[in-house]
């Protein structure tokens, strides 16, 4: 499917669309302060009022690499069944969906082209691989408001100050590492002390590793600007 043509949003603007839903979200559980692991599967169902199904999206599409749909028509999501005992994978395609709902919908609406999305993309990648295209603007806006909704700036900073103290985490490679595709252990491992810290029990590690380097919460050895949080 040709990509959807969205209107260009940057990344502060997506951020503040996904926090609004937050505050909806946190009003809707009785208020206070918001903390853990965000339950999207309540954001749809109880805030957003959408079905949410878990079929086998694959085979009904005939699309290995589909994991997620909307259906703007039948205010529905849907996520490929494969993702049920991977909590982040399936939090993270869910809140995509989201992303879709609340950013894209009316452009469909109003558009009248057709009324599902459909995602053909499993993740973000860290960093563009050499050769390959970047994302087209309709799925990074989703990735990005999935980003926001399950790591909220706010909270993965105060998970970093518990897990590191006031000192961003910093080592060599890092940047290298990314543009080529090298695993990098200290990353992971930095990566999983903050979804500990932050209990984000849903959120991949992948997931965090992209946000933490998003928020420039991590920093290459290399960097001069290196600085307190």
């Amino acid at each position: 499917m040709a990509a959807l043509p969205v209107p260009f949003m940057l990344a502060k603007d997506v951020e503040r669309a996904a926090e609004s839903l937050l505050h909806d979200y946190v009003r809707a559980r009785g208020g206070g302060a918001l903390r853990g692991a965000v339950n999207v599967d309540f954001i749809v169902e109880n805030i957003l009022e959408l079905d949410l199904a878990v079929i086998d999206l694959k085979g009904l599409l005939a699309n290995p690499s589909v994991l997620g749909m909307t259906s703007v028509e039948d205010r529905r999501i849907c996520v490929d069944q494969s993702l049920e005992k991977i909590p982040g994978r399936f939090a993270f395609t869910l809140a995509h969906e989201i992303g879709h709902w609340q950013l894209h919908r009316q452009i469909l609406e109003q558009r009248q082209r057709e009324d599902t999305l459909f995602d053909l993309e499993r993740l973000p990648s860290p960093a563009p691989r050499p050769g390959r295209r970047r994302k087209a603007p309709v799925e990074w806006q989703a990735d990005q408001f999935a980003a926001c909704l399950l790591m909220p700036a706010r909270l993965v900073r105060e998970a970093v100050r518990l897990a590191f103290g006031e000192r961003r985490p910093s080592w060599e490679g890092i940047e290298a590492r990314l543009l080529t595709g090298e695993p990098d252990e200290r990353f992971v491992e930095v990566a999983e002390q903050v979804i500990a810290a932050g209990q984000f029990d849903n959120v991949s590690n992948m997931a965090m590793r992209i946000r933490l380097r998003d928020l420039k919460l991590v920093v290459d050895a290399s960097d001069p600007q290196r600085s307190l949080l």
